[in-house]
């Protein structure tokens, strides 16, 4: 499932407010900053007093993940070299076969970007699952 959708500030934090009162995902940084481990997030204001939810193409992103799907989410150290990002050195990436994705587009150059949202079905992380190995075994996770 993949959809795009556009949403101005307003609209991102109605989705958000959704996302925590409605239903029983959680939700985590698709990746971290340099240096810095994943935050999970358990409220609108945590998002909301750390992004900017007006800024341009995907500049907010995040994982979404249930109990309910069984797997877990990994949260993997990437290696960074330190030349070409600033003296960094690691940061962190949320990953997982039964993750969903979702994106926040933003203003630039004064137009409205997409939003995203989605996630692997079953039948397309068997495709990847030998490729990719990172995210462990399709099976961990509850397609149903």
């Amino acid at each position: 499932m993949n959809y795009d959708f556009f949403a101005d500030k307003a609209d991102k934090l109605e989705v958000l407010e959704f996302l925590f009162k409605e239903t029983d995902l959680q939700v985590y940084d698709l990746g971290s900053s340099y240096g810095q481990e994943i935050c999970q997030y358990k409220t609108v204001e945590e998002i909301a007093s750390k992004f900017d939810l007006e800024i341009d193409e995907f500049g907010t992103t995040f994982q979404l993940w249930t109990p309910r799907h069984k797997g877990k989410p990994i949260f993997t150290k990437v290696d960074l070299d330190p030349k070409r990002c600033n003296g960094h050195t690691f940061r962190y990436s949320t990953e997982g076969w039964g993750l969903i994705q979702l994106y926040f587009g933003g203003l630039k150059n004064n137009e409205l970007k997409h939003s995203h949202i989605g996630h692997f079905n079953e039948k397309g992380a068997l495709k990847w699952e030998g490729i990719n190995s990172v995210n462990g075994l399709v099976s961990s996770w509850d397609w149903t």
